[in-house]
């Protein structure tokens, strides 16, 4: 509890400021923490100077004012008690004493006595009574304080505050009552504080129309409604006119949308707290009257895409959190409208595509973090990798550019990767093939493995054909969920031409890291003495557990890890759907799942043995299909693979039945007989009529005289 009694030490003059009346210690003289004790009745102490904290019985208030009475110069300036069996604070409690802050808790306190503060030497200036039983503030004791300034009933039973709530209290410039059951507030329930500028209602039951229906306010400058019922969009007469609100806490409720014009009446707000909510959709023009928003948090919604005319009125924004949404593509619609944007949160989006023009060599940020996005790490991200690496960001945000795709470049951070290396269409499928034929191929595995407590120590199997080579460094990956970060680096020195073994490469390292974790260790190496990434020569562990002292031998292990290069499937006109998938390198000691998917539903889930990664579904409907396939590796340290998946299109085709084949077979028949019944007419009517002549000249006559059954012909016509 001590926390919430600090919370009001700052305020109330813990410093070596008197109170009024007592005798101030000379200057060469040290402030002294009065001697309070009494077992196991009260015990006090101080951990600051004129703070004074006890805990005793329920007759521990009774002491300690007794004691505080009989020494006038102890000048405590805040007594913060923590009592047991108290239901109920009588009065008068402290009657003759001086304090500038007072805070009593018991767990049990259900009431107050209306002269429970009365006869205080000086007015008291801050009052905590936090997590007890109070269904209702007592105004009745409260009356007795009208200097007060600060007022902690955080962690009761209140129920609902009005208009006579804080009667008579003008002088309140703070009021907590977070985690109370609070589910209704008067329209006018501060009304009558013209003082209040910090409001505290954290974790009740308040709804978004309890907030609308309160009168204006124009001295709160920082309000917290976190944790309550808000639900709904946050439109423009969702809040009162609040002209001195700076900062506007609403996260962890369920508020589904930011309308147009949201929050009009707030136009000084500088910070505006939104994560976890439900947020799905910023309209346009949605922030048009907080033009002097300097950080806006919409971290844990499910935002997809911000519009640049939804930020465009934010010309002050510096920081700006949207981390874990559904953003799929970082774009300049979400940049170029924000002038002073310095700081910028898009961790665990889905952003796998980042907008040529989303940031110029002019966009300068002091912070800017991508970690765990599925990055595709091609052609279109060239220019994005040329601003990153000339960036001033720091190197940790940087590293939190990491590459998902495609599987060449997996896990690879950005800023190490050429910008020869990031290709599209052909190259990249030509990349992709690259393991198959280049020095990448399976040349580094890990043989043992030793932890004795403090080091661990690798032995790494190195094939002739890695030989010779210079080692560069150890990585150690640790496992997160469905994710891997790199947790820790080493840079390591050898030369395989000075070594009596150069198949056998054994490293040490020294490490905090935790026992029955799951890591991955690399170690790079660069081939024929180059110190370029052409020969560099990278071998992988599987994830393994850490135990203290195992000896892990080579059988355990299957490196590198197969992976799934490419996936083909093809759905013939006959409902036939074949799967062929490229996997590498191949292994006898892993098990390919394919689950064959309509519209997300699982229709049939196979597994067939990674040396032939082949499968045919038969008897299908029209698509489209969905289909996934992941490795399943038999080692026992080693977790199933990510999913690739592809669709397969719909394609229109029949499946020709016994009856359809009967209907087509007399179709045929039908059409060849009226084929042939026209050539037999055609060939009857149009039978030519040939007429062959023993001699080809006519009989001996008159040239003159044309005989008119001759003709002169030179073969046989058709006459």
């Amino acid at each position: 509890m001590w926390w919430l009694a600090l919370s009001l030490v700052w305020w109330c003059g813990a410093s070596a400021i008197p109170s009024p009346g007592h005798t101030p210690p000379g200057p060469n003289e040290e402030w002294r923490c009065p001697e309070i004790s009494r077992q196991p009745v009260v015990e006090c102490s101080c951990d600051m100077p004129h703070t004074l904290r006890c805990t005793g019985d329920k007759t521990a208030m009774t002491i300690i004012g007794q004691m505080l009475r009989s020494n006038p110069n102890a000048s405590i300036s805040l007594l913060d008690c923590t009592v047991q069996n108290v239901s109920v604070i009588y009065g008068p409690l402290l009657q003759g004493i001086s304090l500038h802050g007072l805070v009593i808790s018991s767990g049990e306190i259900g009431d107050v006595d209306a002269s429970a503060f009365k006869g205080l030497a000086s007015p008291l200036q801050a009052l905590g009574l936090p997590n007890n039983q109070l269904y209702t503030v007592p105004i009745k004791a409260l009356e007795s304080l009208p200097e007060l300034d600060r007022l902690d009933l955080s962690g009761n039973k209140l129920k609902m505050l009005d208009g006579q709530s804080f009667k008579g209290l003008r002088n309140l410039s703070f009021i907590d009552v977070s985690n109370n059951l609070i589910t209704k507030i008067s329209p006018n329930a501060f009304d009558s504080l013209p003082q209040l500028k910090i409001l505290r209602l954290r974790g009740n039951k308040i709804t978004l129309a309890g907030i609308t229906k309160l009168n204006s306010q124009s001295t709160i400058e920082d309000l917290d409604l976190s944790e309550n019922t808000l639900v709904g969009p946050l439109g423009p007469k969702t809040f009162p006119k609040m002209e001195s609100l700076k900062d506007l806490q609403l996260s962890h409720n369920s508020l589904s949308s930011i309308k147009m014009g949201a929050l009009q009446g707030l136009t000084n707000l500088t910070s505006l707290r939104l994560q976890h909510n439900l947020i799905d959709v910023i309209e346009d023009h949605a922030f048009i009257h907080l033009t002097a928003l300097v950080n806006l948090d919409l971290a844990h919604n499910r935002i997809v895409a911000v519009s640049g005319a939804s930020l465009a009125h934010l010309n002050q924004l510096t920081d700006l959190d949207l981390r874990h949404n559904f953003l799929r593509a970082l774009t300049a619609d979400l940049i170029q409208p924000l002038k002073s944007l310095k700081v910028l949160k898009l961790d665990e989006n889905d952003i796998s595509i980042v907008a040529s023009d989303a940031l110029k060599p002019n966009s300068i940020f002091k912070h800017l973090t991508l970690l765990e996005n599925p990055l595709n790490c091609d052609c279109s991200l060239i220019e994005f990798s040329n601003w990153l690496i000339n960036t001033t960001l720091p190197t940790e945000d940087k590293a939190t550019a990491i590459c998902t795709t495609p599987p060449s470049l997996e896990n690879g951070l950005l800023i190490e990767v050429p910008p020869d290396a990031l290709l599209c269409g052909e190259d990249e499928q030509e990349t992709i093939m690259a393991p198959l034929s280049t020095p990448y191929r399976a040349k580094v595995s890990l043989q043992n493995l030793n932890y004795n407590g403090k080091e661990i120590n690798l032995v790494w199997n190195v094939e002739d054909e890695a030989t010779p080579y210079s080692c560069d460094a150890i990585f150690i990956y640790e496992e997160e969920g469905p994710n891997e970060i790199l947790l820790e680096s080493y840079p390591i020195k050898c030369n395989s031409s000075d070594m009596t073994d150069a198949k056998s490469l054994q490293v040490s390292v020294p490490t905090t890291l935790q026992q029955e974790h799951r890591y991955r260790y690399c170690v790079a190496l660069f081939g024929s003495e180059k110190s370029d990434d052409v020969s560099l020569i990278l071998g992988c562990s599987d994830m393994i557990p850490l135990i203290q002292n195992p000896v892990i031998h080579q059988d355990s292990f299957v490196s590198p890890m197969p992976k799934i290069l490419s996936l083909q499937a093809n759905l013939s006109n006959y409902g036939s759907l074949s799967i062929d998938v490229m996997i590498y390198p191949h292994s006898s000691r892993c098990v390919l799942n394919i689950a064959l998917l309509d519209q997300n539903t699982l229709l049939s889930q196979r597994k067939v043995e990674c040396v032939n990664p082949k499968y045919t579904f038969d008897e299908l409907n029209a698509g489209p299909y969905r289909v996934c396939v992941n490795i399943i590796p038999g080692d026992a340290y080693v977790d199933i693979t990510k999913p690739r998946c592809v669709t397969v299109y719909k394609r229109e085709f029949h499946r020709f039945t016994g009856l359809d084949i009967a209907f087509v077979t007399i179709f045929l028949i039908l059409c060849l007989m009226v084929i042939a019944l026209i050539w037999g007419v055609r060939k009857i009517l149009l039978k030519p009529k040939l007429q062959t002549h023993q001699c080809f000249l006519p009989p001996e006559c008159d040239d003159n005289v044309q005989h008119n059954r001759y003709v002169k012909l030179q073969a046989t016509t058709k006459l």
